[in-house]
């Protein structure tokens, strides 16, 4: 079974992608027994990335 996530969540001071909780987010699903076999950038005006798409699959 496969899935597509966004993640969004930004960084309060920054206003970048908060790549420490995407980190952890990745972490979680890996301990839920899904696999991340992608992650793509989501690109939004003036070249900056909006959010990123997970690829996860799960053997079950």
């Amino acid at each position: 079974m496969q899935r597509v996530v966004e993640f969004k969540r930004r960084n309060f001071w920054s206003g970048r992608i908060h790549v420490a909780a995407l980190n952890e987010q990745i972490a979680q699903y890996n301990a839920e027994g899904w696999r991340v076999v992608s992650v793509e950038p989501v690109p939004i005006p003036f070249g900056t990335v909006g959010s990123y798409l997970l690829l996860l699959e799960n053997a079950h």
